[in-house]
């Protein structure tokens, strides 16, 4: 079942306290990559996620989840936040439909999709390097969440950076894992805008990027929506109603 508005409108209220704790800032469009754990920046073990000063799989402490913790669940239609597990992000809202009928499954079309992964194989040099961004993708967008493995994403998407820095897929799959693994919001806008950098014309990430800005800076993350539809990405979590556009 696709969100009510109401509860994309609750997400992005989440947003915007846990990117500016009642701060007027946006996000920053440029933030430095050392904040998003990779490769040539890490200090930490391989795969081993990045500190952030919130605990790994707790929601934001803010008036929505802490509501949560007590009552054991969220408003209605929001996705189940506990602790111990990851946080919501983009690219898995809503009914999954028709899915692949790979080991670790994807939905077809749409966002973190067997769709999107054909198109980033597509830039990735080597069998070998294929084989092992099909596996961390799969392990970041599968709509089995049970079969998500975050970690071993991670660490698959910076051995692959080793070898080719250039590759926009493996940026937009840490940004993603950013935000699934502890909520690591500044660590997956510097992966999405190093995506964009490689890849200005990348629609999953405008998108991403107007879902993430939704709470911090609106007519940033308008220009990105708008970019994200003007190049054919479908608005699965109907963010043109959050943003006024028709």
């Amino acid at each position: 079942m696709r969100w009510r508005i109401g509860s994309v409108l609750a997400w992005v209220a989440m947003v915007g306290i846990a990117s500016g704790c009642g701060r007027k800032e946006p996000v920053p469009e440029k933030v430095a990559v050392q904040a998003a754990g990779l490769p040539e920046a890490r200090k930490a073990a391989p795969g081993e996620a990045p500190s952030t000063g919130m605990p790994r799989g707790e929601a934001p402490d803010d008036e929505v989840h802490r509501g949560a913790a007590m009552q054991g669940q969220m408003p209605p239609g929001h996705p189940p936040v506990a602790r111990g597990e990851g946080m919501p992000a983009h690219g898995t809202v809503g009914d999954p439909g028709e899915v692949d009928g790979a080991e670790v499954p994807l939905r077809k079309t749409g966002l973190g999709s067997a769709a999107e992964l054909q198109k980033a194989l597509a830039q990735v040099q080597g069998d070998e390097a294929k084989r092992r961004f099909e596996a961390a993708f799969r392990w970041t967008f599968s709509v089995d969440k049970g079969l998500r493995q975050v970690e071993k994403a991670r660490a698959a998407f910076q051995d692959l950076l080793r070898a080719q820095p250039d590759l926009a897929p493996a940026w937009r799959g840490l940004a993603y894992v950013a935000l699934q693994s502890n909520f690591d919001l500044p660590g997956a806008v510097a992966a999405y805008q190093k995506a964009l950098e490689l890849k200005p014309d990348y629609p999953e990430v405008h998108y991403a990027l107007a879902f993430l800005y939704a709470g911090s800076d609106q007519e940033k993350g308008r220009e990105h929506l708008k970019k994200a539809l003007e190049l054919g990405i479908q608005d699965e979590q109907g963010l043109r109603q959050v943003y006024g556009l028709p």
